[in-house]
């Protein structure tokens, strides 16, 4: 197992962008830059992956397995907003952690891409082409990691991830687009490709 610890800033376009994706108003945008600014020092993002054999029931031919988390530091915070009925506040925390998320995924795969000198084909999260149910054999190939998930496979602190990195020697464009890889054609957060 390896850890990385990435460090991921927000531009401000990167927030107006998030700001549309999820429906907020033009006029609500100074909330979500304050929360923001209040969510960068609780920030201790993670990724901890290691190499995947292939076999059953995971049939790329190389792979990392990848937990990646924000820390529990955002989790405690939005606990703190939902306790006192600002649902709001709390709303803004979730939607500033996907993107700040979307820019981790970004931030590991180039590092994980230099290191190697191969190309991540797709970010495949359980649960989309591999069930979740596969999330306790994987967790226990794993050493102690920040991450833990509950009875429901729902992992702790909630701003984590699991994801499988299928790795080539070609050239792949679009890997950091999880949009274009999702099965749900019909969400309402889905984001189009750049072009």
């Amino acid at each position: 197992m390896e850890t990385v610890k990435l460090q991921v800033r927000l531009t401000k376009e990167d927030l107006k962008e998030a700001a549309g994706r999820y429906h907020f108003r033009e006029e609500d945008f100074p909330l979500l830059d304050a929360i923001y600014q209040g969510i960068l020092p609780l920030l201790q993002i993670k990724a901890y992956y290691q190499w995947g054999e292939k076999g059953t029931p995971i049939q790329y031919e190389e792979y990392a397995i990848v937990f990646l988390t924000l820390g529990d530091g955002v989790d405690a915070l939005q606990d703190v907003y939902l306790e006192r009925k600002c649902l709001s506040e709390a709303y803004i925390i979730e939607c500033v952690s996907l993107a700040i998320l979307d820019k981790a995924y970004e931030e590991f795969v180039k590092q994980l891409q230099k290191k190697t000198g191969k190309w991540a084909e797709k970010i495949d999260f359980l649960g989309d082409t591999y069930p979740m149910e596969l999330l306790p054999d994987l967790y226990n190939e794993f050493e102690t990691m920040d991450i833990t998930y509950n009875e429901s496979l729902v992992l702790l602190p909630t701003k984590s991830v699991v994801f499988l990195l299928p790795m080539s020697a070609e050239k792949q464009e679009g890997v950091c687009h999880i949009c274009s890889h999702c099965q749900n054609k019909r969400c309402i957060f889905r984001k189009e490709p750049e072009r």
